[in-house]
Order: structure tokens, then sequence, then C-alpha cells
């Protein structure tokens, strides 16, 4: 009988998406737009750090800001961005657990040409999908607030790894959550990722927030020089 050989070629499903994610990254690079992915669990506090953070870097005489604002459903988060004057577009991903570069192009096509200075994506409220779909950001960062616990860098060991800042938020739980080990947590995350910067942060007493926001504009001077 003769021998039948089968050789499969697989291509990355992710390739497509990585293609255009270079495209986009590049595109806002020559446009003079800083564009941040921020993704962490539900209720880490997201928008509300998003806020306070927009508000020091006003305060710094930073260009103008635009806010991707991505949920399952509702325009929740949205409205909020929009009420504070800022810029914003919410995208409905009906039910898929992750922000894709297709849903990312069709989100920056709605500002209709606006300019910006810096441009946030808050992604879904989820610790395991949005690690692996690149969208085109030119930084990406993660929020774990400390009511969730420190031992999240455990449980989601992939998302730690993947992003260039922690950004602790909630500090002034600390006191009600004894448990929270903020030393265990920077040493197993900086043992997934050495290069990861981290900030402790409360929008809520403002601690961290002007060491973060100075982080972020040393990032986009890096990133459009």
């Amino acid at each position: 009988m003769e021998e039948t050989r089968v050789i499969e070629v697989k291509r990355s499903i992710l390739a497509a998406n990585d293609e255009a994610a270079d495209a986009f990254r590049d595109a806002r690079r020559q446009d003079g737009t800083f564009f941040v992915d921020v993704m962490a669990s539900p209720g880490a506090g997201k928008t509300t750090l998003l806020l306070a953070l927009i508000e020091h870097l006003r305060a710094a005489g930073e260009p103008d800001v635009g806010v991707i604002e991505a949920d399952l459903e509702s325009d929740v988060d949205a409205l909020k961005i929009k009420e504070a004057g800022v810029a914003s577009v919410e995208l409905n991903t009906k039910g898929i657990c992750h922000v894709e570069m297709g849903m990312v192009e069709r989100a920056w096509e709605a500002f209709g040409g606006a300019d910006f200075g810096y441009l946030f994506l808050e992604n879904i409220g989820n610790l395991v999908c949005p690690a692996e779909f690149d969208t085109g950001a030119h930084a990406r960062v993660m929020l774990l607030s400390v009511p969730e616990g420190w031992d999240k860098v455990m449980k989601y060991p992939p998302m730690f790894a993947v992003v260039d800042a922690l950004i602790v938020t909630k500090s002034d739980y600390l006191p009600l959550n004894p448990d929270f080990d903020m030393e265990a947590l920077k040493e197993r995350a900086r043992a997934l990722n050495p290069r990861l910067e981290i900030f402790v942060t409360s929008a809520r007493t403002g601690e961290g927030m002007e060491e973060l926001a100075d982080w972020m504009r040393a990032r986009r001077e890096a990133a459009l020089a």
C-alpha cells in the first residue's frame, strides 16, 4: 500500500489581526495619537481611573483625549466619560469577550477624524481573552483592584506577562483587606514580566496618579519619537 503523508501547515488565526494592529499603530504614531489599551476584570475601576488620569493629563496641558468604551452591552461607561467632557465612542461587542482590530478601526472611524494626543481603549472586563489580541496600542496596561486580592497574579499569568504596566487600584481599601500582600504581588508579577512598571493608585485619594500620568507622558514621547 502506498504510504500517504499529510503535511499540515498552520497559520495563526491571529495573523490578520496582528497585521492590521501593526498598520493601525503606525498610522496613529504618524498622526501623533498615543494609543493605550486598558484591561482589567469587571469592577476593577477602569472608568474611574481613566477619569482621574485624564484630569491629571489635562491639568498638565496635555493634548486632547479620546476614549473607546468596550462593553458587551450598554453605554453606561461611555456616558460617564462624555459627561466629563471627554470624546467617547461606545463599542458593543454583543457577547464577544475581547476586542479585535476590526472593532478598533470602526470605533476610530466613528470619531470622524478627531485629533487626539491620547486615545484610550477601555477593554472588555476580562483577564483572559483580551491578553491574546493585539489592538494596535502603543502601550498595554492592566488594573488589579485591592478588593480582588493579590492572588490574581497566580490565576491569570498571561495577562501580567503581556502588559507594560500593572496599576493596582483602590489602594484606599488596603486597611480593609489585610490579606492583600503587595510585596508578593510585585515579586510574582515581575517574575512573569521583568520589564513591568507597577503603580499603586487610588482615584479617590489621588495616590499614585501623578506618577502614573508622568509615565504616560514619557511613554507617549517615546512612542511618537
